[in-house]
């Protein structure tokens, strides 16, 4: 997990275990907090290994060097997800309903 992904998450969660859990290994996420820290963790994760899968392919080009790819990447992924769950934030947020006291 990048910096990008692990300072957010840990400053929202802090260091209780099960929030973690819920986030990262067990369920979807459900409010939009949840969406703007497990999406772009997602997508770091999926975009590194995605920007892996040119390296062997010739490692004779400057930017097919170890982790110049991963990064990039990395990057990307995480990019794209931001997009995603921001999206994702607006269309569910209008439907969410409020609990009354």
């Amino acid at each position: 997990m990048s910096v990008f992904t692990f300072v957010p998450a840990a400053c929202v969660f802090g260091s209780l275990w099960t929030d973690w859990q819920r986030i990262f290994a067990h369920t979807k996420p459900v409010r939009a907090i949840d969406f703007m820290i497990c999406l772009p963790a997602h997508g770091a994760v999926i975009g590194a290994w995605f920007g892996a899968w040119p390296m062997p392919l010739d490692w004779e080009r400057p930017w097919q060097e170890w982790p110049i790819c991963v990064s990039y990447g990395a990057i990307t992924g995480y990019l794209v997800a931001m997009v995603a769950s921001i999206s994702f934030v607006f269309v569910r947020g209008g439907r969410q309903h409020v609990k009354p006291d």
